[in-house]
């Protein structure tokens, strides 16, 4: 009697966990985008709600970096969603992270969207800190849009960002 309590328990809380996960961002292309950076953003020691972030993904997702080493070179990062959570995510409650987007372009067609959404990140230790963009692959299924996968990259001093993929407060008279 005593298990078969526990297993109720813990599946209540379950169902309370997933009751509360936000679904009201996932109904726009700004929403989904803006929640997928504040659910990494947190404080130093701070856990992220990977269960949340899951729910912005389709199963499938991928998530991909292009970066430019030291030498010039380009290099691609792959990685599926638990790849990423497993890898990447223990060093954002490590460090602290914060990101905000600094532009959003929007190319949408039946069900379909690509956006670039540029960003400004820095690690709360002080030892990152970074502008770039970020761009998805959206899919709009079941009353919601989802993310079909991601693709970003850091500006660098020889290619920064065009003022096109910034607001307006964000762009500079050089580019």
């Amino acid at each position: 009697m005593k298990k078969i309590i526990l297993v109720l328990c813990v599946f209540g809380i379950h169902i309370n966990a997933i009751g509360q996960i936000d679904t009201l961002p996932l109904k726009s292309i700004e929403g989904i985008t803006n929640k997928m950076i504040e659910l990494i953003s947190g404080e130093i020691g701070e856990e992220r709600n990977w269960e949340e972030y899951r729910n912005l993904f389709l199963p499938t997702a991928q998530k991909t970096s292009l970066r430019k080493t030291k030498d010039g070179k380009s290099k691609v990062n792959v990685m599926n969603l638990e790849e990423f959570v497993r890898n990447v995510g223990p060093y954002y409650a490590r460090d602290g992270f914060e990101e905000y987007a600094i532009g959003l372009t929007i190319n949408e067609f039946n069900g379909i969207a690509t956006v670039f959404q540029s960003f400004y990140c820095r690690n709360l230790k002080g030892t990152y800190e970074k502008r770039g963009v970020n761009s998805y692959q959206l899919v709009y299924l079941e009353d919601r849009w989802w993310i079909a996968s991601t693709l970003f990259t850091n500006e660098t001093k020889d290619t920064p960002i065009p003022n096109v993929y910034l607001f307006k407060k964000y762009q500079t008279t050089s580019n």
